[in-house]
């Protein structure tokens, strides 16, 4: 019953290490620290191939949020080890990051690795879709991470609690702020690629990225509230990131005296986020109470099988 899994913790202590090298590479690409692998810091290209969508500077200081948030859940899966519940160590059973989490995360890091490179040399086109697939990859992840999380749900709010909640906080809020924060830089090389490959106005690839953002925020407003809420309830950090990034862009190209078309329509779509994040919020204080995924009165405090 308490036997440990060589592979698995194998493959833990692995997605450790890659994701500190890329951490690495991250910090060394962004300092220019790295000048025998980097030619140029990420900053100077960003600055090189503006649009009107890029925000100021003291926006991608998140990249230090998302980087010590997911230090914060892997702490967690690595203190699992250690840690006994009545079914096994705590890395094995109940098994809400399978292997597959663990795979897949390793993919993504290897590719933002790959993303700095790619970015590096200025090849934009192939960096947008190293991003875009980032981007792709961390949805795969949180997929993976709200499905296995719910198959022991039930047995967690029972038994222990705490790492429940360890779980909402560190692994899935931590790891969501990293999926919007990819979206948006998905975007933004969108845009770039757009006024700079495809020779686009800059105005018109500006609009055409914000468009998608605000499709995608109405879209998972309504997914996130009515169709995957018993998934996603108690993930809320998708509406900061946004947030911060038009925040980021409205601070950076707002002209109160002639406002254009795109300060104007970054200005509106901040604003939703904002009214939406309230509505959220208030959304799932309400459920928690009044419609609570689990209830004291229910007995079953089973395992699946699975």
């Amino acid at each position: 019953m308490y036997e440990h899994c060589v592979y698995k913790i194998i493959l833990i202590l692995l997605t450790v290490a890659v994701y500190i090298v890329m951490v690495a590479f991250n910090a060394g690409a962004g300092s220019g620290l790295m000048k025998d692998i980097f030619i140029q810091t990420v900053g100077n290209i960003s600055s090189k191939y503006r649009t009107d969508f890029t925000p100021s500077g003291w926006t991608f200081m998140i990249w230090n949020v998302i980087y010590a948030w997911q230090f914060l859940w892997l702490g967690y899966v690595l203190s699992g080890i250690f840690r006994r519940s009545e079914l096994g160590w705590m890395y094995l059973k109940p098994n809400v990051f399978p292997t597959s989490f663990y795979i897949v995360w390793i993919l993504n890091n290897i590719l933002n690795i790959g993303w700095l490179l790619l970015w590096d040399r200025e090849f934009l086109i192939p960096a947008l879709v190293f991003l875009s697939v980032i981007a792709f990859t961390n949805y795969i992840v949180l997929f993976i991470s709200h499905r296995a999380l719910y198959l022991y749900e039930e047995w967690l709010y029972r038994q222990r609690r705490k790492d429940l909640w360890l779980i909402r906080i560190f692994a899935q809020n931590g790891i969501a702020v990293y999926a919007t924060w990819t979206t948006i830089a998905s975007l933004l090389n969108f845009s770039v690629v757009l006024t700079y490959n495809g020779n686009i106005p800059n105005d018109t690839s500006t609009t055409v990225c914000l468009s998608i953002l605000a499709f995608e925020v109405v879209l998972w407003f309504c997914l996130e509230n009515f169709v995957f809420d018993k998934y996603v309830r108690y993930t809320l950090t998708v509406y900061p990131v946004i947030i911060v990034a038009l925040s980021g862009a409205l601070d950076k190209h707002f002209t109160a005296a002639a406002p254009d078309r795109n300060n104007i329509y970054i200005a509106v779509l901040l604003s939703v986020a904002c009214a939406l994040f309230v509505v959220r919020l208030v959304l799932v204080i309400w459920r928690h109470f009044k419609q609570p995924i689990y209830t004291r009165a229910s007995n079953k405090t089973s395992l699946p099988l699975a």
